[in-house]
């Protein structure tokens, strides 16, 4: 019989796609992520904490306590759609430092050992030598702070002309920005989401071949991209198997294997596969995370080993 495939990776979860208006309630934030920290059937997950000083004492200590490998800190409460990573403006450029030391201060407190972040805009066709000079300098300083606390900042690369219209970007884009910043920065990686991959029109093969050297974690979701009319059309993570979307079991036994050849699913040093998704409609989360491990768990049993 095949092993199973947490012989050869630590599934997660990320918190605050499962429980989308927890960031603007963080008592439901506070109680969703205690039980989430404690399932047991993850080994790791990512994860922000609330903007309310009551709910992160709370948080911090069962966090650090709930046994979990490789706790990962998402940003997803910067708001990147209204100030980019990438700006050129001195006084944004602040601001930006500004919220993000508040992140790494979370991340480091929670015991985080990665740090996930994006660009930003300007989409490529409108951005300047100067952005790309800013979002380099910004990696630069951002890996300076999280270096003392162990942490790995790993970059997430976008769709830069569908939904969120990225300056990062491509694959190619990506990896020439981190072997750009070398061997000066040496705690930088990439987060492939492989929901944004169809969103960049790029193929699997083509993403997870390109990003092996520097490929540090994977989520896995869903996008809609045939149906510009359909809600859920874009950067939305739809659960995996969702109608319309680009991502079901055959998808995924071609991502999993994919990854067994580039050495991410390993037996001796096994890969996080978090799976980022939205619940299912009408159902509820753990109605949605079971149905999604049914899915991984019958996708690896097409693998071939």
């Amino acid at each position: 019989m095949k092993q199973s495939i947490t012989h050869y990776s630590r599934l997660g979860l990320v918190h605050h796609m499962l429980y989308p208006d927890c960031g603007e309630h963080p008592d439901e934030h506070v109680a969703t992520l205690k039980a989430l920290a404690t399932r047991d059937d993850i080994e790791t997950f990512d994860c922000c904490l609330p903007y309310d000083e009551t709910a992160r004492t709370e948080l911090v200590p069962c966090l650090r306590a709930c046994g979990k490998t490789n706790i990962t800190f998402a940003t997803h409460f910067f708001p990147l759609r209204k100030l980019s990573l990438a700006t050129t403006s001195v006084t944004e450029q602040a601001q930006v430092r500004m919220i993000v030391r508040d992140m790494i201060e979370q991340a480091a407190a929670i015991g985080a050992t990665g740090f996930i972040f994006a660009s930003g805009g300007p989409q490529p066709a409108e951005a300047t030598p100067a952005h790309h000079t800013a979002f380099a300098e910004f990696c630069r300083w951002l890996c300076k702070e999280l270096k003392p606390h162990g942490i790995t900042a790993l970059l997430e690369p976008f769709d830069m002309d569908i939904d969120k219209k990225f300056l990062y970007g491509s694959t190619d884009q990506c990896v020439a920005l981190i072997e750009s910043l070398e061997p000066e920065v040496d705690n930088l990686g990439i987060e492939l989401d492989v929901a944004h991959v169809p969103l960049m029109g790029e193929s699997f093969a083509h993403a997870i071949h390109t990003v092996a050297p520097q490929l540090a974690r994977v989520h896995l979701g869903n996008c809609v991209l045939g149906d510009r009319n359909n809600p859920r059309y874009g950067d939305t993570h739809p659960p995996v198997g969702f109608p319309g979307g680009e991502i079901d079991i055959p998808e995924l036994s071609r991502i999993l294997e994919l990854l067994l050849e580039i050495g991410f699913l390993n037996a001796k040093k096994r890969g996080d596969l978090v799976i980022e998704m939205t619940p299912w409609p009408g159902w509820t989360v753990d109605k949605t995370i079971d149905d999604n491990f049914r899915r991984l768990h019958s996708a690896w049993e097409q693998v071939s080993l």
